[in-house]
């Protein structure tokens, strides 16, 4: 299966790395394929507008 990820955190201090490589150790140990990776950085998970989430 093939599958994209999705990352956020809400502060430009903050780095999605720990998140991104947790969801791909997920996907490679069931055998899933990620395609595409889409990261929201500085957006609060409250706001209705999160671009990489509306890209998704």
């Amino acid at each position: 299966m093939r599958i994209a990820l999705y990352a956020r955190v809400s502060t430009n201090e903050q780095h999605p790395e720990i998140q991104l490589h947790a969801l791909r150790e997920y996907a490679r140990a069931r055998g899933l394929e990620v395609i595409e990776e889409f990261v929201d950085q500085g957006v609060s998970g409250s706001k209705d507008r999160r671009p990489a989430l509306d890209r998704l």
